[in-house]
């Protein structure tokens, strides 16, 4: 009996070990999914539409999308670039994965319908016509934390506040939103448009980047550097953001920016900033300029 009892034991304990062996591995795989490859994939296939290889840009997204969960980046809109070029090359679309363009990026009618393939297709496929319309808006909205928007509102507001009249004040105002930045992140992590939502809740752009660009040196280096790109790795937070918040850091010590992400004023050789710029997501040193310039070619700067 007791020997028995002891293979019983040592079976309870196998299952028991590789159950939670298989929890950890799965918790693993997500956590390891490093999205820094995910934005480099996006500024390919971002060229590649501009420069009318459909094929070949939603071949690359379509793989894409197999491994990640879209973001929808601000800027390069990968979803919007993916059904554009699926309905170029007259691929279909389901109603159910267009309707998570509503239901779960915030799209509204009124941007599908500023964009003329997204919207003669909708059109041609009674896409919203339907009645469910409201109701896919309705479960964007609903799963957005809009107290939070609120709150981020209203520091921004203050970070504007004493900027240009009164620095002590403004000082202890930009220590303040520092706080409560680190209480979001500690409650609710990265506040971006899947968890506040985007313009189309109130006619604004909502974001903590200024605010992070106000923090203390200190406060800079030590936490809210290291906490943000743990974001961008994770698909959260954008590569901007961190190049941002590192260059303006070089910049006021009187040092070379580090990614050249504010304008094109460098020394380093351009190999030596992409290498970086890689490192982090960001596109090649001088894309967003060509690509500016490829989309609106009368645009005066």
């Amino acid at each position: 009996m007791k020997f028995k009892h002891f293979l019983l034991i040592v079976f309870l304990a196998f299952v028991s070990l590789s159950c939670r062996t298989t929890v950890v591995d799965n918790n693993s795989l997500k956590k390891e999914i490093n999205y820094i490859p995910y934005y480099l994939k996006v500024y390919e296939a971002d060229s590649l539409f501009i420069t009318n290889n459909f094929l070949k840009s939603y071949q690359i997204l379509d793989s894409l999308f197999q491994k990640y969960e879209p973001l929808n980046m601000s800027v390069y809109y990968e979803l919007k670039t993916y059904y554009s070029a699926k309905i170029i090359l007259n691929k279909d679309i389901e109603l159910n994965d267009f309707s998570r363009l509503v239901s779960k990026y915030g799209f509204t009618k009124e941007m599908i319908e500023s964009d003329s393939l997204l919207n003669d297709y909708c059109k041609k496929s009674n896409f919203f016509d339907l009645q469910n319309y409201d109701d896919l808006r309705a479960k964007n909205v609903k799963s957005l934390n809009l107290s939070l928007r609120n709150e981020i509102i209203e520091m921004i507001g203050q970070d504007q506040l004493y900027r240009r009249t009164d620095f002590d004040k403004q000082n202890k105002i930009d220590s303040i939103n520092a706080k409560k930045i680190i209480k979001i992140f500690d409650d609710f992590g990265y506040p971006n448009e899947f968890l506040i939502g985007n313009s189309s809740i109130d006619k604004m752009y909502v974001g903590i980047e200024a605010l992070l660009l106000h923090t203390r040196d200190n406060e800079r280096l030590n936490y809210f550097m290291p906490k943000v790109l743990e974001y961008v790795k994770k698909g959260k937070a954008s590569p901007k953001i961190y190049a941002n918040m590192r260059d303006q850091f070089e910049l006021y010590h009187d040092k070379e920016q580090f990614y050249g992400s504010y304008d094109n004023k460098t020394n380093t050789p351009v190999d030596e900033m992409n290498r970086r710029r890689k490192e982090i997501g960001l596109p090649c040193f001088g894309y967003e300029k060509w690509r500016t310039n490829k989309l609106y070619p009368n645009m005066k700067f």
